[in-house]
């Protein structure tokens, strides 16, 4: 089966104490689906979506305080185990017609961030500024953008033709990085940071018009990781009937 899809990307980390609507940001998603049994089967997969979000839409004045904001762009491959929960081999006769199968996914996959924010109308690559004092003395260098994700979700397909049928699927990615929003520790140095990474790193580091933020103060929660989640709407192609 091939499936193309659109929808919707969030993520999950030290900016979302709350829903946001804007938060919700496009995504895209194309599926190879090979069946093993009527009701298993592996699957392929390439994503990609934007993810979002700004203390200054929290409502907590601490978050307030802290005024960070970042946007990233997130592009996955990954493999997945699925199971329908609802087997439908005799699909195409005249008594059953159109079939509805739910289904349930769990895998592995690797994808690439690259949060961003801006600073005087530019937006700058986090990662290479240091924002929590990676590239000082006694940092422990940069994150990498490229990270191991574990996709899981569920999912639901209507077969309308032999050959054709539409889906929605929700899935979260549990992720082995605290760094998709640049968020997880403590902060640095003010100054020496301007002095090695610059006026830009310095100042998307710490936000000081609302509270004086000094260094080894709590910027993240290095204790849970980020994550992220793909909502999305699908067309699908069955290249074959299914197996008996």
């Amino acid at each position: 089966m091939l499936s193309f899809g659109i929808g919707t990307s969030t993520y999950y980390g030290e900016m979302t104490d709350q829903f946001v609507s804007s938060y919700l940001k496009p995504s895209l998603s194309a599926n190879f689906q090979k069946y093993i049994t009527g009701n298993t089967a592996i699957r392929v997969g390439l994503a990609g979506g934007q993810i979002a979000a700004s203390d200054d839409l929290s409502q907590t004045f601490g978050r307030q305080a802290r005024g960070l904001h970042f946007r990233s762009t997130i592009v996955e491959l990954h493999t997945a185990f699925v199971v329908e929960f609802i087997k439908d081999n005799d699909f195409g006769t005249i008594t059953l017609g159109p079939h509805l199968s739910p289904y349930g996914f769990m895998g592995f996959g690797m994808f690439y961030h690259d949060p961003k924010a801006r600073y005087q109308g530019v937006w700058y690559q986090l990662q290479p500024l240091g924002t929590e004092g990676q590239f000082l003395e006694g940092g422990k260098g940069p994150y990498s953008r490229l990270q191991i994700s574990f996709p899981m979700g569920l999912g639901l397909n209507l077969r309308l033709t032999e050959f054709t049928g539409i889906g929605i699927e929700m899935g979260y990615r549990i992720t082995m990085t605290d760094y998709l929003d640049d968020i997880s520790t403590v902060y640095p140095n003010q100054a020496s940071l301007f002095e090695s990474r610059g006026a830009a790193a310095a100042a998307l580091s710490m936000k000081t018009d609302l509270y004086p933020f000094e260094e080894g103060m709590i910027r993240g929660n290095p204790e849970t990781n980020d994550g992220y989640m793909f909502m999305n709407f699908s067309f699908n192609y069955f290249l074959d009937k299914f197996k008996k």
